[in-house]
């Protein structure tokens, strides 16, 4: 069976006229089926076999059907079996011997033991008759795919000529030699008494040795490798003692002394002993087997490669970080799922494997069965990206996404075929980019309203992605409309005679912020040339790994600061030339100065009240929302629908968040503010007020509090508060449904060392407070993430807060020179470890 191209399979390459009668025949009706589909166990013992120069023959199956090799043809003769019995049934191909070797082909399957027989009479039909035929062979087991015995290795040679040469020994030593020589045999007669030892041509040709008539043993000792020497001789020396009945039967290498050429050859012979007891004579046969040897070393490694690849596969799937499943037949029933699919659709294997898919999760059939169906009847992959799937976990649904493969791995019937799932899911991601997303929208309304002039530009081309009111009104002299999407080059073409083209693209190639003051820049506004004197910041923009993939650049006008300047400069010259007009000259650079001066304090004065309009004017509006909204629900709220009410609900719940951020961030912008008054602060007081505070919280979800006794630091009191009822709320807020929380805060003394922790001084004592709950955690790779502003790890509907609470928390332990750190094991509970220094005023 030929593949489609016309090429013949791989395994059934170079393998003589067997492989081709293989390969012509017409499986298709065979309970094997086509060379394909094979077993790839019988693949490979198959191709060993019809590779090998020694006679041989597979019996394959339950019904062990027939497999010869070429060597093996001219012992069917002549108008004999050959090449009808390819493939036939052992029963069918050999009628006539049927009952002889059934129940040796029987024992080997059933016990894995191999069999031996030497020049054994087993008449065969060849040549147009029933022929004595006599054989030396060996049965031995050959595993499959499943690592049962499925099949049986004949290795045999044809001994009738030698078994009729050795009966008509008795009759004519010279039949004795031609029967010897016959059958390709070495042959040894050694005397014990005189321990001379006697072999014939063929014999001494192998070992290299002399061809003398008598030689002593140990020379013939000498040719056989020092590794199965001693093997050897402890054989012969059993012989010798008339264990056994004195046979002799071992196999092992020779050396040849003249060539080097090895050999692997087995040795039968026989001691005799007489009326004492003692041996006399010691002879036999020597086969070179190196060829049956070889082939049976090669199907035994075989054999281990390829259960060492099916362990392989099967544990790289139990181990694989995706879910991997196999599902048979149109009715999706489930053969095969690893751990980490089951613990994605959050069942035991036992309430899976062997069950239909549909009726596991009858919920799912509406969004899963379309796609198995595309499979059955296209017989190609179906490939999703962020696959959304309601999975219930832990009694809760659970909205799930997933990038997924169903791959169909068996084309037959609608019934057998087999498709193999690979899911891995991204839940995670898709919450955290849509997470980012809305930070970005929130990063960009920020940069869009703030009073200095900034742009965002994206790739080498230097795309224009976002430019704010300053920058586009102040500098550009353009609309949003004309410059979106657009090259920098393009729309002011005058800068790439500048240098500042060749610096953005630097800091995307390096990566590194460039700073420059008092530049020089060209600017092309309603066709004129304008001259600006700029002092600005070039940032690069990273992508989630690291890449840079624009620049942000923030610019400040000092062209009247700069004018100023170089006024001055000229006047201070001129001052040397023109000493009758220093004085005039001089006021009016101070006047020009001072206004510079004052323009630049008022910009100052701009980006200074830029805080306290957050924290002030922009709570204000925020009030009246709160207020107003509270005033319609009181007075005309029966008059509102409930989708009416609704929204007025989501109004105030957005107020208060927008409040709590602003509150977070003044805070935040203050947290490191140096004009408050240091104070002794008694830490453990402390924190024992803020149990007190929260204690009504505390008991009503049953909160167990284990705390040690804490030292007094110097700091800022409000600040210090506010760090430990921070983290003390934290691990109240984030803690698992149905499991009351537990927090325990323990301290210990220590002195800093520089290399421990990097922020520690040598030689300062500190305090180390540890703060451990077992609330939800955190997930790994979070642990400095969660300090950051807005860096969120866990549902805002479900647990509130504004994200800047940790950076708070950060920012005033650093402010008061001590250091804070985070770990957690996701779903286990979190601990945060602070280190502040001891001392007191």
């Amino acid at each position: 069976m030929h593949n489609k191209d016309g090429m013949t399979p791989s395994f059934l390459r170079d393998g003589g006229e067997m492989s081709g009668l293989i390969c012509d025949k017409d499986w298709n009706e065979h309970p094997l089926g086509i060379p394909e589909i094979w077993p790839m166990a019988f693949k490979v013992s198959l191709n060993n076999m019809l590779k090998t120069a020694f006679p041989s023959l597979i019996f394959w199956g339950d019904d062990l059907f027939c497999f010869y090799n070429d060597a093996y043809k001219p012992s069917l003769g002549i108008d004999g079996k050959h090449p009808r019995i390819l493939g036939k049934r052992a029963e069918l191909a050999y009628p006539e011997i049927w009952e002889t070797i059934k129940p040796m082909l029987m024992q080997v399957m059933s016990s894995g033991k191999p069999i031996w027989r030497e020049n054994q009479l087993i008449p065969i039909h060849r040549n147009g008759r029933l022929e004595n035929v006599y054989w030396t062979f060996s049965y031995s087991a050959l595993m499959g795919d499943d690592e049962q015995i499925s099949g049986v290795l004949v290795t045999c040679t044809e001994t009738t000529q030698a078994v009729l040469s050795l009966q008509r020994l008795e009759e004519s030593e010279d039949l004795l030699k031609f029967a010897v020589d016959a059958a390709e045999l070495g042959t040894w007669d050694y005397n014990p008494k005189t321990g001379k030892f006697h072999g014939n041509q063929r014999l001494k040709n192998w070992f290299g040795i002399s061809i003398d008539s008598e030689i002593d043993l140990t020379v013939a000792l000498n040719a056989i490798l020092p590794t199965d020497r001693k093997r050897v001789e402890k054989g012969i020396q059993n012989a010798l003692d008339g264990n056994n009945n004195g046979k002799y039967d071992i196999i092992y290498r020779i050396k040849n002394k003249k060539n080097n050429e090895i050999k692997i050859v087995r040795a039968l012979g026989r001691a005799w002993f007489d009326s004492e007891g003692e041996a006399y004579r010691f002879n036999g046969t020597l086969q070179d087997v190196t060829e049956q040897e070889k082939s049976a070393e090669q199907l035994r490694t075989a054999n281990l490669q390829i259960k060492f690849e099916k362990e392989r596969f099967e544990n790289i799937v139990r181990n694989a970080p995706v879910g991997i499943a196999m599902f048979k037949g149109d009715a999706v029933l489930v053969e095969m799922a690893n751990p980490t699919f089951l613990n994605i659709v959050d069942k035991p294997s036992e309430e899976l494997i062997g069950r239909k898919i549909y009726e596991v999760f009858p919920d799912l059939k509406e969004r899963i069965k379309p796609l198995f169906d595309d499979v059955f009847k296209n017989g190609k992959a179906v490939v999703g990206k962020e696959f959304y799937l309601p999975l219930k976990r832990q009694g809760s649904i659970v909205h799930a996404y997933f990038n997924f493969i169903l791959h169909p791995t068996k084309m037959s019937s609608k019934k057998d075929f087999e498709v193999m799932l690979i899911a891995n899911e991204i839940t995670d991601y898709v919450v955290s980019q849509r997470i980012l997303n809305e930070k970005e929208n929130q990063f960009k309304n920020l940069v869009l309203q703030s009073p200095v002039a900034k742009a965002i530009f994206r790739g080498q081309d230097l795309v224009i992605e976002m430019a704010n009111h300053k920058m586009l009104k102040h500098f550009w002299a353009k609309s949003w409309e004309e410059v979106a999407g657009k090259k920098l080059v393009e729309v002011f073409p005058e800068l790439e005679g500048q240098k500042y083209i060749n610096i953005l693209k630097e800091v995307i190639s390096t990566g590194e912020t460039i700073k420059d003051y008092d530049s020089r820049a060209v600017v092309v506004k309603n066709g004129v040339e304008n001259v600006f004197y700029v002092n600005y910041v070039y940032l690069p923009l990273r992508e989630m790994d690291g890449t840079v993939f624009g620049v942000m650049i923030t610019v400040t006008d000092v062209t009247n600061e700069f004018l100023a300047k170089e006024k001055l400069i000229n006047f201070s010259k001129e001052l040397e030339k023109q000493v009758e007009q220093r004085t005039s000259l001089l006021n009016k650079a101070n006047i020009d100065l001072k206004n510079s001066i004052e323009q630049l304090e008022k910009a100052n004065d701009e980006l200074e009240s830029f805080a306290y309009v957050s924290s002030h004017d922009l709570q204000e509006p925020l009030r009246k929302i709160q207020m107003f909204t509270s005033r319609i629900l009181d007075h005309d709220g029966n008059n509102l629908s409930s989708k009416g009410r609704t929204y007025f609900h989501k109004i105030t719940e957005s107020a208060k968040r927008m409040r709590n951020l602003i509150n977070d961030l003044l805070a935040f912008s203050k947290a490191d503010n140096e004009d408050y008054k240091l104070e002794n602060v008694d830490l453990d007081s402390m924190i024992n007020t803020i149990l007190e505070d929260r204690s009504e919280y505390i008991e009503n979800v049953g909160a167990s509090i284990q705390k040690e006794k804490l030292p007094s630091i110097v700091g800022i009191p409000f600040q210090l508060r506010q760090v430990f009822d921070n983290l003390i709320g934290n691990s109240l807020k984030f803690s698992k449904e149905g499991q009351a929380p537990f927090i325990s805060i323990t301290s210990e003394d220590l002195l800093g060392e520089a290399n421990s922790l990097g922020g520690l001084k040598n030689g300062t004592r500190y305090v180390k407070i540890k703060i451990e709950d077992n609330g939800i955690g955190f997930p790994k790779g979070m642990e400095t993430k969660i300090f950051e502003v807005f860096q969120r790890t866990h549902d805002r509907t479900k647990y509130g807060g504004t994200g800047i609470g940790l950076a708070i928390v950060k920012k005033i332990v650093h402010a008061h020179h001590g250091i804070i750190n985070a770990t957690s094991v996701e779903g286990h509970g979190s601990v945060f470890t602070l280190y502040l220094p001891l001392g007191t005023l």
